[in-house]
């Protein structure tokens, strides 16, 4: 019996296993000559299988693996599609620049390799020292990612920045799960979650959920816990800064499904006011520091910083189990994001660095096509109609005043539009003003493709949500 519960586990957790194992193969193949430049084939070649293999084992009903402390089921595959998806594009439009800017070693696609990794520990783990190894390992990983480029000093400055800060994060949500355990006595985040079900509720019970959720909100980059973040993005070789925009959002939005599915505590006044003030703050904050911004990185930054803060708005009004509107924000965000940082990272590739806002005047010019991708994804990610995001901020405003938060509706809607400024700033370099940058690559066919589907999708999205958003209402209630 216990020989066929670790086969089925193993089988359950292929996709995850030939990760690992090819991570190591990517690293030994960066060591010799002869197989350096294969680096980035193997690694596509491993994403493919393990996605393909994780298609095949697609669960239909929830299955607890390895002495439950794994967890597969239709949620945890939905966000690791997503993450897959997500993951081969930054790669596929990664790899000129990374040529260009010596970066494309073993060690660099390893280590992007164990960044995914950890995040999908983080996503399927029902275990709270489970899921400390995957926020971990996703961490470590990308701590040496920021780092790579040994040349830049400000590579160096957020690294340790990013190192310091996330250090403190996981402490602080190590200190919320030493809690968890004392009162409840187990270490299975399902068990934690459904303590006050049959158990009175303790205010030491809500201490460390408030230290986890403080934790989260360090790595989401909500304001006041977003210091990091500008520096960090413009920091970090622009393949870093995509996937730090990107897939921990993902898995840390399921750590926070995860501890809340079921659980009375989403209903505490208190809780529920954290919440919605960290939201309503980091909007505020967001958005009116992205106005001052003269680099692209740091604005986006910024503007990652208001939409986390829509992130926690959907988390707070979660109630009744309702997770759909905030897992359909954050995938929309992640993706339009993606889209954004990757046709930054597209024009970079040529020995030239995309850093200044002014460095997009008359792009339209020299190609017209990489101008209305652009704009397609800035105008999403700032609530345009016709975009995914503006359907997506909708569903959040929507649900607020069906709360009754009209005052609090009021000023995330202001403050949207106060955002707005910064996104047609950016478009109006790109359509309206004189003169091109001669350094920015507009070549690649193949690349020019694959930018196209995410604003292609962002649209189509938009104008058929049903089939999306109602997948993830039903996976999700």
């Amino acid at each position: 019996m216990i020989i066929e519960n670790t086969l089925n586990s193993l089988m359950n957790f292929i996709p995850e296993i030939i990760l690992f194992i090819m991570s190591m193969i990517v690293l030994l193949a960066g060591t010799f000559r002869f197989s350096t430049k294969y680096v980035f084939h193997i690694t596509l070649l491993s994403v493919v299988t393990a996605l393909l293999l994780s298609f095949q084992n697609y669960a239909v009903n929830a299955s607890l693996l390895f002495n439950s402390s794994i967890i597969k089921s239709n949620v945890t595959d939905f966000f690791k599609y997503v993450c897959y998806f997500i993951f081969l594009v930054q790669i596929l439009i990664s790899r000129n620049y990374l040529v260009d800017k010596k970066l494309a070693s073993g060690e660099f696609y390893s280590l992007l390799l164990f960044a995914l990794l950890g995040c999908f520990v983080i996503i399927s783990s029902n275990n709270l020292i489970v899921l400390f190894l995957g926020i971990e390992l996703s961490s470590l990983s990308l701590y040496s990612l920021i780092a790579l480029n040994r040349s830049s000093i400000i590579s160096s400055e957020a690294a340790i920045k990013y190192f310091v800060l996330s250090t403190i994060a996981s402490g602080i949500i190590l200190f919320g799960f030493s809690y968890l355990y004392g009162i409840t006595g187990s270490l299975s985040i399902e068990d934690i979650a459904k303590h006050q079900n049959l158990n009175e509720s303790s205010n030491l019970y809500l201490f460390s959920y408030i230290l986890v959720f403080i934790g989260v909100a360090f790595k989401f980059a909500v304001a006041p816990f977003h210091m990091w973040l500008p520096d960090v993005y413009e920091g970090s070789p622009l393949p870093v800064t995509n996937f730090i925009a990107s897939i921990p959002k993902i898995a840390f939005f399921v750590l926070a499904y995860r501890f809340l599915e079921d659980n009375p505590i989403i209903n505490n006044d208190n809780f529920s006011k954290l919440l919605l003030l960290l939201g309503m703050f980091s909007i505020l904050a967001g958005n009116l520091f992205a106005l001052a911004q003269k680099k692209i990185m740091r604005m986006l930054a910024y503007s990652g910083v208001a939409n986390a803060g829509f992130i926690f708005l959907g988390i707070f009004l979660a109630v009744n189990n309702n997770f759909s509107i905030a897992a359909f924000y954050v995938v929309s965000y992640s993706i339009t994001i993606v889209s954004a940082i990757s046709i930054i990272t597209f024009m970079s590739s040529k020995k030239f660095d995309l850093v200044y806002i002014n460095d997009l005047k008359g792009l339209s010019n020299r190609s017209g096509y990489i101008a209305i991708l652009l704009m397609i994804t800035l105008l999403s990610t700032a609530g345009i109609p016709l975009t995914i995001g503006f359907y997506a901020k909708y569903l959040i405003l929507d649900a607020m005043i069906d709360r009754g938060l009209i005052i609090a509706t009021v000023i995330v809607v202001l403050m949207t539009v106060i955002g707005l400024y910064y996104y047609l700033r950016v478009i109006w370099f790109m359509f309206f003003e004189r003169g091109s940058n001669s350094l920015i690559n507009t070549i690649g066919k193949f690349n020019l493709f694959v930018l196209s589907l995410i604003p292609t999708s962002i649209i189509l999205i938009f104008l058929f949500p049903d089939y999306i958003f109602k997948y993830v209402f039903e996976i999700l209630t």
